[in-house]
């Protein structure tokens, strides 16, 4: 028999009675290692008391009467231990436990950082536009004055075609080809 098997064994003890063939091999190993003799018999008698004691019956929510006495300490010690002089939003990070919630906030910084970025990015790409626009009418030629003669060039043929109907498609084509 082995360390690992030795504690395999009072493991075992504190679930049930050991077998012969396990009391024997055990016997064999306590007569070698006095050390582990105090330490089986602590074990045995903690047995013995426990298996003495009554069983009580157990609420319906016990585990979750456990769990809310050990998550009001855990908090209390996080309070204890967390400095006054910190601030609001530090002392709120570290009162977040669960990793669900961590990984909420990390997502919701993540998302806040990438409509940041593309918000910027949409800003760059308007003011560019704005200034490739005005670059544009910049370099266009002025328009002509209206006492230049060219303006006014094709005027009668504007002013005809205004008069006529639209329906006569040929008074069409002969105002447009005069």
């Amino acid at each position: 028999m082995n360390e690992s098997e030795f504690r395999t064994l009072v493991e075992e003890s504190w679930k049930r009675r050991l077998t012969e063939e396990e009391r024997a091999a055990l016997d064999a190993w306590l007569a070698v290692r006095p050390t582990e003799r105090a330490e089986w018999e602590a074990e045995a008698a903690l047995n013995r008391a426990l298996g003495a004691m009554p069983n009580c019956p157990v609420s319906s929510n016990f585990t979750a009467l456990v769990m809310q006495a050990v998550e009001h300490e855990q908090a209390q010690a996080l309070r204890e231990s967390t400095p006054a002089s910190a601030s609001l939003w530090a002392r709120l990070l570290t009162y977040i436990r669960l990793p669900a919630f961590r990984l909420a906030w990390a997502a919701l910084l993540v998302c806040g950082i990438g409509i940041g970025l593309a918000y910027y990015s949409h800003q760059t790409n308007v003011r560019h536009d704005v200034a490739e626009g005005l670059k544009a009418v910049a370099n266009v030629a002025s328009v002509p004055s209206l006492s230049d003669p060219a303006v006014f060039e094709d005027f009668d043929a504007i002013r005809r075609l205004a008069q006529s109907s639209a329906s006569d498609d040929e008074e069409l084509y002969m105002v447009l080809n005069k």
